[in-house]
């Protein structure tokens, strides 16, 4: 079988999407500085037209939810594709920006999230896996 064809907003045309109803998959906080600080609600849900799962980006600066990566609908469902969308989302930031960590400064707990800390923390690793030879040269030094 065919793995699907992931497409993101770094490399990518936005077909124009916008969102219809979405769950929370987690919350994040990226720290711009002393007293700013910008909350993130990472959301799934279909877009208005139900072509395409998207993993969506809402903050608390007023910019709207925007998309961030999205797969054809129909492709995977459930856990799946709540893990799938957000390792995407992680590996186009990574090769967009030369990102070495996720693009937010903290993992915020939430109730009634799809995915927990641990399964971010998962993901991430799978992503960004740590290097043996920096924890090798910290012991040296």
């Amino acid at each position: 079988m065919t793995p699907p064809r992931f497409f993101n907003c770094y490399q990518d045309q936005d077909p124009g999407l916008s969102p219809k109803s979405t769950r929370l998959v987690f919350r994040a906080m990226i720290y711009h500085g002393m007293g700013h600080q910008e909350n993130q609600w990472i959301r799934i849900g279909a877009d208005d037209t139900k072509q395409w799962d998207v993993l969506w980006l809402r903050t608390d600066w007023d910019e709207g939810t925007v998309p961030l990566v999205w797969v054809a609908k129909g492709n995977l469902r459930g856990r799946p594709l709540w893990t799938s969308l957000v390792r995407a989302w992680f590996t186009a930031v990574k090769a967009a920006e030369d990102a070495t960590e996720p693009p937010y400064s903290e993992f915020t707990p939430a109730d009634n999230t799809l995915l927990d800390g641990e399964d971010i923390d998962a993901i991430t690793q799978e992503v960004w896996p740590e290097d043996p030879d920096e924890d090798t040269e910290l012991q040296s030094n």
